[in-house]
């Protein structure tokens, strides 16, 4: 396989896009935090969910950002990992109507947590759903409303006043039937209420030239915190109990050195919807897991995939990454659990960024630092590349993509001066894996 060195990279340059320009602007429902802390705060079981979550507890108000972390990477899970599955293989829109198809699968999902996984990944698949229901009640989204009264319309209060003392939260329902038509029907209400007062607040809020607190936005936070408390006193009274012993437990073991240590693996039954995170040891067990197990997929950021019986998963050692180094999740292409005919954490390159292909996961890089970018087997016709990112979430992302044709396999480049993150390109119009068949991104030696 033959290398250029980053000097001669522009002579075998076929594209070079550099997108300045920042993506379409999003922004968050400022008080996600601080109306999780209300609904919280008014729970009849509160004490009992404190002592099973621990220190998860506090950190659900973190986890009800969860969906606005989405494609980024943290130092201690990937967010997409409490995100996406084989109900949802991918994201969806926060704003109404889009956001109405987030309540069934993230409810089940999160019952499913909750009866099987430890707490630290049922807080964080319960922080998932509860950002859905939150950005429901929040009045741009309920409308829906774009561009800079978005802006105003979420965030122009003060989010410390949230406060639902004295409210009893509803029981949804009394199984999970029931409690899915009663979360269903209590949506309907919350959007209700806060397209309401979007439109009887718009003209007062476009009319000002600076951010003024607003009580009408502060009516609408506090209704999606009562709309949060019911959810979650649905959820832990229908699944809440003392942990059981594990019905199925194993440990994971990687290669040393790999990149983000505190980084946990990830295991999946293929052709079921269930999966978790196993502890930053390598620990991991489910409760309650239904007897009929298949084969299980696990999966660790720098190491390679193992797919094994359940009956042999006690203890896996996951293999080193083909070749040693790659920072691309799945890069081989051969993990398919979220769904059967695309790889796992790899999507089709959004319209908006006028190319047609696949980009990968987000990649933690260091600015400035020599990387081999690679595809191994090109078919004719496809051309591969990277994009530098300054970040994954921030509405100011400078990114550049730099493309080449696949006459060459590999390449040698420096990440960019404000590099934090990386995305791999395979361009084509072919399915991911009849184009190449394997990616890659190394740092040099």
């Amino acid at each position: 396989m033959k290398t250029t060195r980053s000097s001669s990279i522009l002579g075998f340059l076929s594209l070079v896009l550099a997108l300045c320009a920042p993506p379409p602007a999003t922004f968050a429902w400022g008080p996600h935090g601080e109306i999780t802390r209300a609904a919280q705060e008014v729970l009849p079981e509160r004490e009992k969910a404190a002592a099973y979550f621990g220190s998860e507890w506090r950190r659900l108000q973190d986890y009800s950002v969860m969906p606005d972390w989405r494609n980024s990477v943290r130092d201690d899970f990937f967010p997409n990992d409490f995100l996406l599955w084989p109900s949802v293989p991918t994201h969806i829109q926060h704003m109404m109507p889009e956001v109405a198809a987030t309540y069934t699968p993230y409810f089940r999902r999160a019952l499913q947590a909750l009866r099987t996984e430890t707490p630290p990944n049922a807080a964080r698949w319960i922080g998932s759903l509860i950002h859905y229901v939150e950005d429901s009640g929040a009045p741009c989204h309920a409308k829906p409303i774009k561009g800079e009264m978005h802006k105003r319309l979420e965030n122009w209060l003060d989010g410390k006043a949230v406060s639902i003392a004295g409210y009893q939260p509803r029981l949804l329902g009394n199984d999970d039937a029931s409690a899915l038509r009663g979360l269903l029907d209590r949506m309907k209400r919350l959007v209700a209420f806060s397209k309401q007062r979007a439109e009887n607040i718009y003209a007062k809020v476009e009319a000002l030239q600076q951010r003024e607190d607003q009580p009408v936005i502060l009516d609408c936070a506090d209704e999606s915190a009562r709309a949060v408390a019911d959810v979650l006193h649905t959820l832990f009274t229908l699944a809440l109990t003392p942990p059981l012993p594990p019905s199925l437990a194993g440990h994971v073991t990687w290669p040393a050195n790999v990149p983000l240590p505190k980084q946990p693996a990830k295991v999946m039954f293929l052709g079921t919807g269930y999966s978790t995170l196993t502890d930053t040891n390598g620990a991991w067990s489910f409760q309650k897991l239904p007897a009929k197990n298949p084969r299980v997929a696990i999966e660790r950021y720098g190491a390679g995939t193992a797919i094994v019986k359940a009956a042999d998963c006690a203890s896996v050692t996951l293999p080193p990454t083909d070749p040693p180094g790659n920072l691309v999740r799945n890069g081989d292409l051969k993990l398919r659990w979220l769904a059967a005919n695309t790889p796992d954490f790899w999507a089709a390159i959004p319209a908006s960024q006028k190319l047609k292909g696949w980009e990968s996961d987000s990649i933690r890089v260091r600015s400035n630092v020599v990387y081999r970018v690679g595809v191994a087997d090109p078919q004719p016709g496809v051309r591969y590349g990277v994009r530098w990112r300054s970040s994954t979430s921030s509405a100011k992302t400078v990114s550049t993509n730099i493309v080449w044709s696949a006459d060459i396999a590999e390449r040698e480049l420096p990440a960019t001066s404000y590099a934090a993150t990386a995305q791999l390109l395979v361009l084509t119009d072919k399915p991911l894996t009849n184009a190449v068949r394997r990616v890659w991104l190394v740092p040099s030696q």
